[in-house]
């Protein structure tokens, strides 16, 4: 085949295959830097009342240089976790809503999720969520995926900065 010798094909065809390996790693480097880019602090939870009810916090960071957008949060724990923001009227009432389709988070920026603004509402938890206890929240996110981040829970707010572990699937 083009008066090629059976050792320079072999030759070839090794060079080939590891081009395709580094363009392959460099790739996958690439991938694992965008999703490692988020980062978790201050994460806390109240304890639960009667109403099987409570809200978590914590402060997310993007290192990343891309935006990103946290599309859901989710635990075992808990039949349904929803992201609520407060705002106030102009008659000062205080008002809660539930934030549909994620929250963005800038490149280099942070989400606040703190009491009186951005939070995240926990309904229908099996079991009372005591201070000094923990729960596992996985953050979904758009772009970086899924991190899995574990929450104490305190009546008097954060008692350690958590960062967060992310967890590829």
């Amino acid at each position: 085949m083009f008066g090629l010798s059976k050792l320079r094909l072999f030759e070839i065809g090794v060079a080939l295959l590891l081009t395709l390996a580094a363009v392959i790693f460099v790739g996958l480097t690439v991938w694992a830097a965008e999703t490692g880019h988020i980062s978790v602090a201050d994460a806390w939870a109240r304890p639960t009342g009667s109403s099987g009810t409570t809200a978590a916090y914590m402060t997310i960071a993007n290192r990343g240089n891309t935006a990103d957008v946290l599309k859901r949060v989710r635990s075992k724990k808990v039949k349904s976790i929803e992201m609520h923001q407060a705002t106030v009227t102009a008659e000062g009432v205080v008002q809660m809503r539930k934030v549909e389709g994620g929250l963005p988070i800038d490149a280099g920026a942070s989400l606040v999720f703190e009491p009186g603004g951005t939070h995240l509402m926990l309904l229908g938890l099996g079991d009372a969520l005591n201070a000094g206890e923990q729960l596992l929240l996985t953050l979904e996110f758009d772009r970086a995926g899924p991190v899995d981040v574990l929450v104490p829970v305190s009546a008097a707010g954060p008692t350690t900065s958590v960062s967060a572990v992310q967890i590829m699937r």
